[in-house]
């Protein structure tokens, strides 16, 4: 007996500095992720601040170059580039690291700003294509990096910060690019948006320099897509509804109620923003699926007050509404995919992801413009309501009955 105490008073003799090596390093190691966090925020909100700049003041300048069909052309050009990126952006990373992807992601983004803000139209709109190919590759290297040192338990408030640090430009970068466009000239914005995609080099440290070797089962094509079936139509059907707003919008602000309008656009950034931030601390808290439950709900309420009245009342309710339910359903669809995912396929999850995002505005914006002429714009709302909400729902009760639900409940 006194031997077998013996023995336990050893091995707990050992163990304890151990523990305390353990408990050190961990002490350690959370002021330097903080910090890494912190530096990584930086970034993606230099990335934001250029992307929205330019979201507002580029299609302005090329309609000036070639009218209307070359804005939406080279808008075009910029989206389907970014969706291409993003498929690819994985097998980079892992390939040539995120320390590398993100250097040229950065510099992509920024230098050809000098050709869509000048003369020619045809190298303004092969900028656009390069600058939206450099964004989905900033899209997945900034946002597999913060997936993975987000904490388990934390990480959807974790994103959902990161979410707002990307959507709080939009509030004043949107209607500053245009003011910038008429009062400045296009050259003035050209150098403000090369140098906002440029600072985050000086930042580069952050992204770790060595290649992130994923194992083959980690590529895009070998997610498991059942389990994010759902999340990735939901997230689709969010941006569907605000692409369709944003087309809706657009086509007042030609009409010439402009006052409006950028007053909804600025409430609905916002509102996003504000959804995005608390939204995280409401999925860890109640569930992602809930979450995202709640914005789809909330979205099919915005749009059937588009649908519903023309008023400057409807105008805003319906554009704050859809703001708070997309910045509901951006963090718990990413929160959720994530979370389903393997660890390895964080930047395939993200990549999809940014595709539905992508997607989904086109598909959005394509709907209420083909529809308009047939329907009216109230009874488009109202069809791209019922749509979305009838897709989602259907979606959601498939997703429940699969296996992995009876054991991970959302």
């Amino acid at each position: 007996m006194a031997a077998t105490e013996l023995r336990w008073t050893i091995m707990e003799n050992l163990a304890k500095p151990r523990a305390a090596e353990r408990s050190s390093a961990s002490s350690t190691e959370a002021p330097s992720q903080a910090g890494a966090l912190v530096r990584l925020g930086a970034c993606i909100f230099a990335i934001a601040c250029t992307f929205y700049l330019t979201l507002s003041s580029a299609p302005a300048h090329l309609a000036l170059l070639g009218g209307d069909a070359a804005a939406g052309a080279a808008t075009t050009l910029f989206t389907f580039s970014t969706v291409v990126s993003s498929l690819l952006a994985p097998g980079l990373v892992a390939r040539f690291g995120r320390h590398a992807v993100f250097a040229v992601a950065a510099i992509g983004l920024g230098l050809p700003c000098f050709a869509v803000f000048g003369a020619s139209l045809a190298l303004a709109a092969a900028a656009c294509a390069v600058r939206g190919a450099a964004l989905g590759l900033a899209f997945v290297a900034t946002g597999g990096l913060a997936a993975k040192l987000a904490p388990a338990s934390r990480r959807g408030a974790v994103l959902g910060a990161f979410g707002t640090v990307f959507s709080v430009p939009s509030i004043f970068a949107v209607p500053a690019g245009l003011w910038l466009l008429s009062h400045t000239g296009p050259l003035a914005v050209a150098w403000i948006a090369c140098a906002c995609a440029t600072a985050p080099l000086l930042g580069l440290a952050v992204f770790p320099a060595r290649a992130e070797r994923a194992p083959h089962d980690a590529s895009t094509w070998r997610l498991p897509w059942a389990a994010l079936a759902w999340p990735v139509v939901a997230q689709a059907g969010g941006a569907a509804a605000v692409g369709a707003m944003i087309t809706a919008l657009a086509s007042t602000v030609a009409s010439g109620s402009s006052t409006p309008i950028a007053l909804a656009m600025s409430l609905h950034g916002l509102a996003v923003a504000l959804a995005t931030w608390r939204g995280g601390r409401l999925g860890d808290r109640y569930g992602q699926g809930r979450l995202i439950v709640a914005g789809s709900c909330l979205s099919f309420v915005a749009l059937s007050a588009f649908g519903v009245a023309h008023s400057t009342v409807a105008l805003l309710v319906g554009a704050g509404g859809l703001g708070m339910a997309f910045g509901f359903q951006q963090n718990g669809t990413l929160t959720l995919m994530v979370a389903r995912a393997q660890a390895p396929s964080v930047d395939s999850v993200n990549a999809l992801w940014n595709i539905a995002y992508d997607a989904g505005i086109g598909l959005g914006a394509l709907a209420f413009g083909c529809i308009t002429p047939v329907l009216g714009d109230r009874a488009t709302f109202a069809a791209i309501a019922v749509f979305i909400a009838t897709t989602n729902a259907l979606g959601f009760a498939l997703w429940k009955r699969l296996p992995f639900q009876r054991k991970d409940p959302t």
